[in-house]
């Protein structure tokens, strides 16, 4: 059985502080976050201000999860920051003009995504250093 390389969900909407925590306690129902996980975010403050400044300690202390922070301005150290340029990257390469009828951007990037295999995780990964 294969798993899902990563989580993600596309909104129509801006995200927020609660509509991410709402994201990591999906993840976690559906079993994609468990025990002895590492979440790694970036500083943005809806991951861990805002209502989420509580996050890093729930995680551990309910979940045995363990969260990562990125240091400020440092995306050449995201991985998700390359998965979003394959995403975008894919998506300029579509040819929309030979479809009759375009889907949404949404359901186009969330088809892209779920495209996405474990390899291009693993280069997202190894083209930060790690």
């Amino acid at each position: 059985m294969s798993t899902v390389p990563f989580y993600h969900q596309i909104r129509e909407f801006t995200n927020t502080a609660e509509s991410f925590a709402i994201a990591v306690e999906g993840a976690i129902a559906i079993g994609f976050l468990k025990a002895g996980d590492i979440l790694v975010l970036d500083n943005a403050s809806i991951h861990i201000y805002q209502e989420n400044v509580v996050l890093e300690e729930w995680l551990w202390d309910e979940f045995g999860i363990l969260l990562l922070t990125l240091p400020t301005r440092s995306p050449e150290m995201n991985p998700i920051e390359q998965l979003w340029h394959t995403l975008v990257r894919r998506m300029k390469a579509l040819e929309f003009e030979k479809w009759e009828v375009r889907p949404p951007a949404n359901d186009i990037a969330s088809a892209i995504l779920d495209a996405m295999t474990h390899l291009d995780v693993f280069k997202s990964y190894k083209s930060c250093g790690y």
